[in-house]
């Protein structure tokens, strides 16, 4: 974490030779998924019982489906004289991943689902320090490529498991110690933008393992982020 005390103050240093500082909102939308060996893409579930002299099994929620993702972020962006840029982004984001559930026993009673899924949410307070270059392309119009990396601070994980064919009402289950203390993520950043608004394109590549310490089969699972958004700047 000392990386993040240290951050600020270099950024700070840097305002007298900016050439432009701006102060941005933005919002963004996306896909997230698990990567890894222990993603998976289907699961079964089951109540046990007696009858089929089975135990409890409930439904992974480790997808490595795609699922809809969004967050919103407060930036500040330097750039100089010869158009590099530095950047500092901080918000909320909301990563979720989705898997699919093929069947659900009730004792000996066994449901094939039309479409049960089980969608894990993972929330963050997201740092994004980043440094790029700022091409031109015409007046008011700018195309920026970046690189940094998200510091993903977790929050919380829960998730919701939806079968119609057995359930009424959705299954919430909150998975404490889920979401790491720290996910880092290494992340690239394409960006057009005219006087006030400004549309990004981002893919961050999880390098942080959320099973590290964890016992018993694979533990092997990372984050992977798409994100369009879109910037609006203030001044």
């Amino acid at each position: 974490m000392k990386i993040l005390s240290i951050l600020p103050f270099l950024f700070i240093c840097q305002i007298g030779l900016a050439q432009r500082t701006t102060f941005s909102v933005g919002v963004n939308s996306g896909i997230s998924r698990f990567a890894g060996a222990s993603a998976e893409k289907t699961t079964t579930s089951g109540t046990g019982g007696p009858f089929c002299g089975c135990a409890l099994r409930e439904a992974s929620y480790l997808g490595n489906v795609p699922a809809i993702t969004y967050g919103g972020n407060l930036a500040v962006q330097y750039e100089f004289k010869n158009h590099f840029l530095l950047g500092l982004e901080a918000g909320y984001e909301n990563l979720r991943t989705r898997i699919n559930v093929e069947t659900y026993q009730v004792d000996d009673m066994i449901f094939k689902t039309e479409n049960g899924y089980n969608i894990t949410r993972n929330h963050f307070i997201n740092i994004f320090p980043s440094a790029g270059y700022n091409f031109p392309l015409a007046d008011n119009l700018n195309l920026s490529l970046r690189g940094g990396a998200d510091f993903g601070i977790g929050l919380s994980s829960s998730s919701r498991l939806v079968i119609k064919e057995v359930f009424e009402e959705d299954q919430f289950t909150d998975h404490d110690g889920l979401a790491p203390g720290l996910d880092f993520r290494p992340r690239v950043e394409a960006k057009i933008a005219g006087k006030r608004l400004g549309l990004a394109v981002s893919y961050a590549h999880g390098a942080t393992n959320w099973l590290n310490g964890w016992a018993g089969g694979a533990t092997d699972l990372h984050m992977r982020v798409w994100r369009v958004g879109v910037q609006y700047r203030i001044f």
